[in-house]
C-alpha cells in the first residue's frame, strides 16, 4: 500500500495527535526540522539557535506512534474491508510521522536504552516506509551503533547484545557477508544457551526466576525469527516466509507480555511489523512472480551489489499496480528522480525476454544523450552480462554504418539495444532488425514535449506503434499529471499510467532556495545567504534568511570579484562540498570553466591524490592534452561537465563522481538533460539554457531530484542565484508543474495564436516541421500509392499523439487545428507523389525530403562528377589536394538540418567548407586534439581552444559531418554505382562515416572505438585484432568477435600494444576500457 500526503493529513485527525494543540504540533515539527537540516549539514546554514523542547518532541512523537499502534493488527493481517484499509493507512502515516520526530531526539547513553531506541526508531521507519531514511540515519549514530561487549554480561543480556547485532546488520544490509554472518550469531547462541542458560535461571528462585525464563523465551523466538528474516533475504526461501515470521514473533510478544518487560513488547510488535515490510519489499518476491531469468538477476545483484530491497514506489509499481502485467501493452511510469527507475526497466525488459524468447526478441532501451546511452550501456552489462544477456549501444551518429548493419543483421547478436532517438528511428524506418521488437524503454520520455527534440521522439513511438504491432512501451519520467493520456495514445484499453511522483516517499528530503550576496562590514568583504522557499515540491522550510559559511567563503575574491551569479553559485558549492560533491551551474561553457578556476584557487590538493583520479589525469593528457587545465584541477577534486568534452572523458568524471571524490562540479544548465548520477547539492546561476531559453520546470525539478545521494545524504540542497528579481525566482519554484503537451500540438497552438494556421501548407515546409515531413515521406513510402495514404490519412495521422489529442478534444479551436494539420498532410503527400524516390531517399538517409532533392541537385553540379576512387578513405582523408571532401562539406553545408551543427565550427568564415575538410582529415589521421585545437580554432587560452575543439569535433562533426558523408553517398549523383560494386566495397563505403564517428582512419580500429577502445590505442589494436584473425574477414569484422578479443587480453597485451609516447600503461588502459565498456 502506498503512502500518500493524503494519508498524513488525515493522520492530524487522530485523536491522540488532535489531544495537542495545532500550535504545539506546529512547533515541535518545525523544530525537529530545523534541528534535523543541523544534524545533516553540520550547522552549514548559520542561524539563532532555538531552543530544543526534547519533552514537546517526545510528547508528539508518541502520540503519533499512539494512532500507529492501532492499525499494528491490520498491517499484519490485512483484509479488503474498507475499515482495515483505514487502519494499514493510519498505521503507516503514523509511524512516518512519529519516525521524523524520534529520529532527532538525542540516542540514549545506557547500553539497554540505546539498544531499544535505535530498534524503536527503526521499526517505526519500516512501518512508514521509510527504510531508505533509517539508513542514512543509522549512518549519521555510528558512535552510537557500538554493539555492548558481552564478557561479564547476564545470560539474557548476551541474548539481547547479540540479537541487536543481527538486526544491525538487517537493517543496514551493507554487503552479503554482513547478513550471512547473522545465522553463525545466532548457531553461536545456540551453542552457549545450556551452559549460560543454567548458570542464570540458578541465581534466582520464584517469581523471578519465571519472569526470566518468559524473557528467554521470548530472546529465543526473537533470534529464531531474525534468523529465519536473514536467510530469507539472502536466498528467498523458504517462500512462505511471513507464517514462519508470525509464529516467532507472536510466540516471543507472549513470553514479553508475561514477563511483563513492556520495552521488549513495544520492540517485538514494531520489528514484527518490520521484519513483514522487509519480506514485502523483498527482491525475491519479484523472483517468485515472474520467471527463472529474474531469479538468476535478484541472485546476481544481492551477491555482488549487495541490493535486497526494493524502494517503496518501486514495491507500490511492481506489487500494486501492475507494472509486469502481462495485458498491459504500454506502461507509463513517472517516480520521483532518484526513484529507482532503470531498475524497473531492468525487471519488464526480463519479462519481456522471456515472453519473445521463441521468437528471439530483442528490446530498445532509448537514452536521450550519447552520455545517457553510455551510462546505461554500463550498467545494463554490469548487471545482465552474468545471465548471458547481450546488450550493444549504436553510436549517436545518424547513419548505421556496415558494423552496426551486421550486427543488426546478426541472430541473437544482442537482446537489448541501447540508443538514442534519433538512431533508432533510422533502424526502424529502414527495417535493419528482422526479428521482433519486445519492448521499447524510452528514458526522460516527457522530452517529448521539448522544442528541438520532442517531435522527432513523438514521431519515432509512432512508427513503432504502426510498424510493430506486437511492441511492447515502458516510458518513464518524472511526475505528469496526464501521464495516462500518453498510455492510452500508445495502448488505448491496453495502456496503464503508474503515477507515483505523489507518493509520501521521497529519495532524500530536499531544501530549495535562494542564495545572495552582501557587502561585509570590511572593505572587500563579503557573505553569502541563502533563504529557504515554499515549492510545489515537497521540501523543507526553514524561517528566515540563514548566512552561509561565514565571511568570504571565496578568501581570494573581494566583493566586486565575487558578485557575479556564476561566482556566487560556485562560492555556495565549495561550502557545502564538505558533506559530498556540489554541483555549480553557469550558463554557458566559459561560464563553468572560469567558475572552476576560481574554486580550484581555493582548495588545497587532495593529501594524497586516489589512483582512480590519477588515472583519469593520465587519460586526459593521453586523449586530450598534458596541459589540459581539467587535470590540474582534479588533484584538487574539481571537475567541468558540458557538451564540449568526450563523452568518454564525461564518463570518467561521472565515474569519480560516483565513487565520492569530486568536490566541486561546474556544469552549464544542459546538465539537466544529462545528470543521470546523485550528488549531494545543486547551485543554479541562472534558470536559462546556453541559447537564452528558460529551464522548463520540469527539467528545473528533474536536476533539483539529484540532490541528496540515496543511501549517503539525508537533506538535499537546491539552490538559484537571488540576481535582480527574486520574485520571479520565488513564483518560478511555486508555479505547479503543468501537463505534458506534444509538440506537434505545441507548435499548432503557436501558429493559430500568430494566426498562421490557415497557412500551414506554407508553414509546414519550416525547418522545424522537417522531422514532421520526414515522417510523412516515411508513410507514402510505406504504400507508394497516392489515393490510399489520401485516404487513411487521418487514421495514420492518428497514430501521433498531437492529432489524437487534438481530436479527443471537443472544442472548436482543437478540431480547426486537426482539420488544418490532416489538409496540409494531405496537400503534402501529393507533392511528395510528384517526386517519390525523394521520399524513398529520406527514409535512407535520415533527411526531409526537400533536403534530399537540393543535395541531389548539388552533387550533381559539381564540376568534377565524382566516381569510386573519389570515397576511397585514402583519397577523401588523405591526399588534400585531391580529395573531394571540401565539396561535400560544402554540400552538407546547405542542408537544412546539418548546417547549424557545421556552421558553429567555421563562425560563418570564408571558405568554411575548406576548414571544415581539414579538421575532418586531421581528426580521422590521428591527429591529436591539441593539435587541431592549435591549429583551427581560436581562444583566450588552451583550454578555450580545446574546448571548443572537443565540441566540434565529438559533437558537431561526429553528429553532422558522418550524418552528412552518408548520406551523400547514397544519393544516385554521388557517382557510385552500387549494382556493380563488390560487397567489400560497399562495406567500406559505408564505414567511411565511422571513420569520422571515431577519428580513426581503419575499419579494424572503427571496430575497437565502437567497442570502448581509446582513441590512441585503437589503430594498434585494431590491427592486433586483425593479425590474429588471420584476415578472415567474416571474424575480423565482426563487432561481438572483436568484444571477444578484447575481453581475452590480458594486461601485457595491453602494454604491448600501448604507443610508445602514450602516458597511459598497458594496465591503464586496460581498466579504462573495462570501465568505458562495463566490463568493469
Amino acid at each position: 500500500m502506498t503512502l500518500s500526503q493524503e494519508h498524513l493529513i488525515q493522520v492530524d485527525q487522530h485523536w491522540a495527535v488532535q489531544s495537542i494543540s495545532d500550535e504545539l504540533r506546529v512547533q515541535a515539527m518545525e523544530m525537529a526540522e530545523l534541528r534535523f537540516v543541523d544534524i545533516s549539514l553540520g550547522n552549514l546554514l548559520e542561524h539563532s539557535q532555538a531552543e530544543f523542547d526534547t519533552d514537546l518532541l517526545e510528547r508528539v512523537a508518541t502520540a503519533y506512534e499512539l494512532a500507529a499502534i492501532e492499525g499494528i493488527g491490520p498491517l499484519l493481517h490485512p483484509v479488503s474491508d474498507q475499515e482495515n484499509k483505514h487502519l494499514r493507512e493510519l498505521a503507516q502515516a503514523g509511524a512516518y510521522r512519529a519516525f521524523s520526530l524520534f529520529r532527532v531526539l538525542p540516542v540514549p547513553r545506557h547500553n539497554e536504552e540505546r539498544l531499544f531506541h535505535i530498534l524503536h526508531v527503526a521499526g517505526l521507519a519500516y512501518c512508514g516506509d521509510r527504510w531508505t531514511d533509517l539508513r542514512r540515519w543509522l549512518d549519521e549514530q555510528k558512535g552510537a551503533l557500538e554493539v555492548p561487549s558481552v564478557a561479564s554480561v547476564s545470560w539474557d543480556k548476551r541474548l539481547l547484545y547479540r540479537i541487536f547485532d543481527c538486526w544491525l546488520r538487517l537493517l543496514r544490509k551493507n554487503r552479503w557477508d554482513d547478513l550471512d554472518q547473522i545465522s553463525e550469531i545466532v548457531l553461536g547462541l545456540r551453542n552457549d544457551q545450556a551452559d549460560h542458560e543454567k548458570a542464570l535461571l540458578g541465581r534466582v528462585q520464584g517469581a523471578e526466576a519465571q519472569t526470566i525464563a518468559m524473557r528467554l523465551v521470548a530472546l529465543y523466538h526473537w533470534a529464531k525469527a531474525t534468523e529465519r528474516l536473514a536467510v530469507y533475504m539472502l536466498q528467498g526461501e523458504p517462500v512462505a516466509i511471513d507464517a514462519q515470521l508470525d509464529q516467532h514473533f507472536e510466540a516471543a510478544l507472549k513470553a514479553a507480555q508475561a514477563s511483563k518487560d513492556m520495552q521488549l513488547e513495544v520492540i517485538l510488535r514494531w520489528l514484527h511489523v518490520a521484519s513483514r515490510k522487509m519480506v514485502a519489499g523483498s527482491l525475491w518476491w519479484v523472483a517468485h512472480t515472474v520467471n527463472s531469468r529474474v531469479t538468476r538477476f535478484v541472485s546476481h545483484i544481492t551477491k555482488q551489489k549487495g541490493l535486497f530491497e526494493l524502494l517503496p514506489p518501486q514495491r507500490a509499481a511492481l506489487q500494486e499496480q501492475g507494472l509486469l502485467d502481462q495485458a498491459s501493452r504500454a506502461v507509463i511510469v513517472d517516480l520521483p528522480t532518484s526513484g529507482g527507475k532503470t531498475a524497473l526497466a531492468q525487471f519488464r525488459i526480463l519479462q519481456a525476454l522471456n515472453q519473445f524468447d521463441q521468437d528471439d526478441g530483442w528490446v530498445a532501451y532509448v537514452a536521450p544523450t550519447r552520455a545517457l546511452v553510455s551510462q546505461i550501456t554500463r550498467r545494463l552489462r554490469e548487471d545482465f552480462g552474468p545471465l548471458g544477456i547481450q546488450v550493444e549501444p549504436l553510436t549517436g551518429a545518424v547513419e548505421v554504418d556496415a558494423f552496426e548493419e551486421a550486427l543488426l543483421g546478426e541472430a541473437r547478436a544482442f537482446q537489448v539495444l541501447v540508443a538514442t532517438p534519433e538512431k533508432l528511428q533510422l533502424v526502424m524506418r529502414n527495417k535493419k532488425v528482422a526479428r521482433p521488437l519486445a519492448l521499447v524503454v524510452m528514458d526522460e520520455a516527457h522530452n517529448i514535449e521539448d522544442e528541438s527534440r520532442g517531435l522527432r521522439i513523438e514521431l519515432l513511438l509512432a512508427t513503432i506503434k504502426q510498424e510493430s504491432p506486437r511492441a511492447n512501451f515502458l516510458l518513464l519520467m518524472p511526475f505528469v499529471p496526464n501521464a495516462n493520456d500518453l498510455a492510452q495514445w500508445l495502448a488505448a484499453d491496453r495502456g496503464r499510467s503508474i503515477s507515483l511522483g505523489t507518493s509520501a516517499w521521497q529519495p532524500n528530503e530536499r531544501i530549495v532556495g535562494l542564495f545572495d550576496i552582501h557587502k561585509g562590514d570590511k572593505r572587500g568583504d563579503w557573505n553569502l545567504s541563502f533563504e529557504t522557499l515554499t515549492t510545489t515540491q515537497r521540501t523543507i522550510h526553514l524561517k528566515g534568511s540563514h548566512v552561509v559559511d561565514g565571511n568570504r567563503p571565496l578568501p581570494k575574491l573581494t566583493y566586486s570579484k565575487a558578485n557575479g551569479l556564476a561566482t556566487q553559485a560556485v562560492a555556495m558549492a565549495k561550502a557545502f562540498s564538505k558533506r559530498g560533491t556540489s554541483i555549480a551551474v553557469a550558463q554557458t561553457i566559459p561560464d563553468a570553466w572560469s567558475i572552476a578556476r576560481k574554486v580550484a584557487a581555493e582548495l588545497d590538493p587532495y593529501v594524497q591524490i586516489p589512483d582512480d583520479v590519477k588515472l583519469v589525469q593520465r587519460f586526459l593528457a593521453a586523449e586530450i592534452s598534458v596541459d589540459f587545465e581539467l587535470i590540474e584541477m582534479l588533484s584538487k577534486g574539481v571537475v567541468v561537465h558540458h557538451a564540449g568534452l568526450p563523452v568518454e572523458a564525461l564518463s570518467l568524471i561521472e565515474w569519480l563522481t560516483e565513487k565520492g571524490y569530486i568536490r566541486v562540479m561546474c556544469a552549464t544548465t544542459t546538465i539537466a538533460q544529462g545528470l543521470n548520477f546523485p550528488v549531494s547539492s545543486v547551485f543554479l546561476a541562472t534558470r536559462k539554457l546556453p541559447y537564452g531559453k528558460e529551464m522548463s520546470h520540469r527539467a528545473f525539478w528533474n536536476l533539483a531530484g539529484r540532490a541528496g545521494r540515496i543511501g549517503h545524504d539525508s537533506v538535499g540542497v537546491v539552490g538559484i542565484a537571488a540576481g535582480s528579481q527574486p520574485n520571479e525566482i520565488r513564483k518560478y519554484v511555486s508555479d505547479a508543474t503543468v501537463s505534458l503537451v506534444s509538440r506537434l500540438e505545441g507548435m499548432l497552438d503557436e501558429l493559430q495564436a500568430a494566426g498562421n494556421l490557415a497557412n500551414l501548407s506554407v508553414f509546414i515546409q519550416e525547418e522545424q516541421w522537417a522531422d514532421f515531413r520526414s515522417y510523412i515521406a516515411h508513410l507514402w513510402n510505406e504504400k507508394r500509392n497516392l489515393d490510399e495514404v489520401i485516404g487513411e490519412a487521418e487514421q495514420l495521422l492518428r497514430n501521433t499523439y498531437g492529432f489524437g489529442s487534438l481530436r479527443a478534444k471537443a472544442d472548436r479551436a482543437s478540431q480547426d487545428k486537426a482539420d488544418a494539420l490532416l489538409e496540409a498532410t494531405k496537400g503534402y503527400v501529393r507533392k511528395l507523389a510528384e517526386h517519390p524516390e525523394n521520399a524513398s531517399l529520406a527514409d535512407v538517409t535520415g533527411f526531409s525530403p526537400e533536403g534530399v532533392r537540393s543535395t541531389l541537385l548539388d552533387l550533381n553540379s559539381l564540376e568534377n562528377k565524382l566516381t569510386l576512387t573519389d570515397w576511397e578513405p585514402s583519397s577523401l582523408f588523405g591526399d588534400k589536394a585531391q580529395s573531394v571532401l571540401p565539396s561535400l562539406m560544402g554540400i552538407m553545408l546547405r542542408v537544412p538540418q546539418l548546417q547549424d551543427g557545421l556552421r558553429e565550427i567555421s563562425k560563418g568564415e570564408g571558405n568554411s567548407h575548406r576548414k571544415l575538410a581539414d579538421i575532418t582529415q586531421a581528426w580521422v589521421t590521428g591527429s591529436s586534439i591539441e593539435s587541431i585545437a592549435k591549429a583551427y580554432f581560436q581562444g583566450d587560452s588552451l583550454t578555450d581552444q580545446i574546448s571548443k575543439a572537443c565540441r566540434a569535433v565529438y559533437r558537431d562533426l561526429a553528429n553532422n559531418g558522418a550524418w552528412g558523408l552518408s548520406a551523400l553517398s547514397k544519393m544516385p549523383t554521388s557517382g557510385l554505382d552500387f549494382e556493380s560494386m563488390s560487397d567489400e566495397d560497399k562495406r567500406k563505403l559505408n564505414n567511411l562515416p565511422a571513420m569520422l564517428y571515431h577519428g580513426v582512419k581503419t575499419e579494424e580500429a572503427v571496430l575497437m572505438r565502437m567497442n570502448s577502445v581509446p582513441r590512441s590505442i585503437a589503430e594498434r589494436v585494431g590491427e592486433d585484432f586483425r593479425i590474429q584473425t588471420d584476415g578472415d574477414a567474416e571474424v575480423a569484422l565482426s563487432p561481438r568477435k572483436a568484444g571477444e578479443y578484447l575481453k581475452s587480453l590480458k594486461t601485457e597485451d595491453w602494454a604491448r600494444l600501448k604507443p610508445e609516447s602514450s602516458l597511459l600503461s598497458g594496465e591503464d588502459y586496460q581498466k579504462v576500457w573495462k570501465q568505458l565498456s562495463g566490463e568493469s
